[in-house]
């Protein structure tokens, strides 16, 4: 019975030791990659990621459609539903100012524009373009 019960322990120390080698191996590989290390620190339990493939495209910027009722405007394009990194590419391309502000949402997930200020299709001064504001989502619940 005393030998059953040493054999019992040594097993047990082995397997907590390989447990904290093994675990410690795997915290290494995390913080190497430091973009999976913030992803995975800023997601929370229901973090949806958004679709890299809702884009639009830079000459919705560059050459905007015109507005119906003035000739020397242009409408400001639409950018809601999108995947971020297209919408900065665009308004760079263009050289208009944006604002971003995070909001918590899961429907559409991270990096999707959920909405925008002015909104699509509002008569804009191309010469004087007022800076958009674009709420994104951060792909956690709310």
């Amino acid at each position: 019975m005393i030998i059953g019960s040493v054999v019992v322990a040594l097993v047990a120390v082995g397997a907590l030791i390989a447990a904290l080698s093994m675990n410690n191996g795997g915290g290494d590989d995390a913080k190497g990659g430091s973009a999976s290390a913030s992803t995975s620190a800023t997601a929370v339990e229901g973090h949806r990621d958004g679709d890299t493939s809702k884009t639009i495209a830079t000459t919705a910027c560059t050459e905007p459609e015109e507005s119906y009722n003035d000739p020397s405007k242009i409408q400001v394009p639409n950018f809601q539903f999108k995947y971020i990194s297209s919408v900065k590419s665009c308004l760079q391309a263009a050289g208009w100012k944006v604002k971003i502000k995070s909001e918590d949402e899961n429907t559409y997930g991270q990096g999707t524009v959920m909405d925008q200020f002015p909104s699509a299709g509002t008569d804009a001064d191309p010469k004087n373009m007022p800076e958009i504001e674009l709420g994104v989502s951060t792909g956690n619940p709310s």
